[in-house]
This record gives structure tokens, sequence and C-alpha cells, in this order.
């Protein structure tokens, strides 16, 4: 086991910066931890819980994903609705499929101001998360100006991915809906950065300057949940290298071939 996080250690070691990082089995077995219970920024991972409380909440009754939400103010960043002059709203499932998918930050906007940040907070406090907070809406200045700060830490972000893997996101059906949005992520980098084309990967990564993200369940023959914060980065590069180094430890982890292995670069030879 010692040999499998080996490359993983190395960049680790040689990394300017911070790294929170959980690796755990689909009993919640941690398998590799470092910094767990660190508080990161979340970047675009923190809008996991807003998924899930949203669709969570769709399941009790308290919203329906088919409710027509406006667009609202335009926010910079990943996404595509800020370049759709002619979008006026759309349905909560679509904001959700596109926070998701593409990352986009309006529609991740829209979503907040629909549930509002108490009730994601709320709910991550349901699911034993004391430390993650949502504090503002995305591209919120005059919010980060005050200092507000969303953040996440490993460890309570392996248990939400958990939640998932055990269908205790109220039921089956709305875990796998939530888990099959994250598994269209189009960003192939990250943890899938060493991994086959192929791969079966449910994730969602999160960028800001100086902050490397990624969370996700790989599967092969079993789930393996792998978490990333990496912050305070003097070389951005370095941060995707730990990535995807975390992602092919965990398709090892779930049963992946030996034959599949990062570039030597990569792995400091």
């Amino acid at each position: 086991m010692s040999e499998l996080f080996a490359p993983l250690e190395h960049a680790l070691a040689g990394l300017r910066g911070r790294a929170g990082i959980v690796l755990a089995d689909d009993e919640g077995r941690e398998l590799f931890v470092r910094d767990p219970d660190g508080l990161y920024l979340a970047a675009s991972v923190i809008k996991l819980p807003i998924l899930m409380t949203l669709y969570a909440d769709a399941a009790e009754g308290l919203v329906s994903l088919e409710e027509r939400i406006a667009i609202g103010d335009i926010v910079e960043g990943s996404g595509v609705l800020r370049h759709l002059g002619g979008v006026g709203d759309l349905p909560l499932r679509d904001h959700a499929a596109l926070m998701t998918i593409v990352s986009d930050n309006t529609a991740t906007n829209a979503v907040i101001d629909r549930l509002g940040i108490d009730r994601v907070n709320d709910r991550m406090a349901e699911w034993g998360c004391r430390g993650s907070l949502l504090s503002a809406r995305l591209f919120d200045r005059e919010a980060v100006a005050r200092g507000a700060r969303n953040v996440m830490t490993a460890r309570e972000t392996a248990s939400l991915l958990q939640r998932l893997v055990r269908g205790a996101l109220i039921d089956r059906a709305t875990s796998d809906a939530v888990l099959g949005l994250l598994a269209q992520a189009t960003d192939g980098g990250r943890i899938r950065r060493y991994l086959p084309y192929d791969a079966s990967v449910a994730h969602k990564p999160g960028t800001l300057r100086g902050v490397r993200n990624d969370v996700g369940v790989v599967r092969v023959d079993r789930p393996v949940i792998a978490v990333g914060f990496v912050g305070d980065l003097a070389d951005e590069a370095a941060g995707d290298v730990v990535l995807g180094l975390l992602g092919w430890a965990a398709y090892r982890l779930a049963g992946g071939g030996e034959q599949d292995r990062p570039p030597a670069a990569a792995l400091g030879a």
C-alpha cells in the first residue's frame, strides 16, 4: 500500500502550498489523509453541497426542480450563461445541471438565491459538516471585501460524497441523480488527469488563483472517494499534479490495472 501512495507522498513533500487530502473506501474507512480537518477555500467545490441541498429539498417536496427561476445578474468566471443573451429563465433542474456540468457561476447564484445561504448551511450542519461554510454568492465582491469566504474541509467533503455513495441523500434515487450530474462534469483534468479516458469519475473541480481542488468518486470494481483541496500555491501546475496522482491512487484502490500509470515526470522519475 505504501508503494501505491509513494507518488502522491513525493508530490506533496515538494509542494509549495498546503493540501487537504482524503482517500476513503465505500465504507468510509480512510486510506490516506493529509490535513483532513484544515479549512480550505472551496472555489467551485462549494457547488457540491448546494446541489445536494437542492436535490434533498426537492425529494422532500420543499421545492420543485421544474420551478422556473430567472437567470439574474450575470457574473464572471466559468459557465455559459454569461455568453447567452437570449435566456431569461430556466427550470431549477437546468440551473443545477449548468452549475455542475460546466460549473456555471450565474446558474449557481440563481440556485443559492432560491434556496438561501442559510438553508445550504443548515443542510451541511445536518449532515455533520460543522467547519464547511457557504458565506457568499459567487463573485460577490462586497462580501469578499467584508471577509466572507466559502470554505470546506477534506474530511467533511468526503463525508458528503460517502452519503451519496451509500444512497443516503434522502434515498437511492436522489443520491444517484446527484452522482449522475457529477459524472458529466466537463473538466477532464485534475482527478481524471492520469486516468483512462473511459474511467468512471463523478467529481466537482474548483479553481481560484493559487487554488486547485477536485473531489469525487472513482469507480472500477468498487467506489473510492477522492478529495483534494490544494491552496496557497506558488506553482498552480504542481497542484494539478497532486490532484492527478490523487486520482490515480483512487483508481488503483478501486481496482484499476497497474498498467495505467502516470507519466514518469509526475512520479518524480
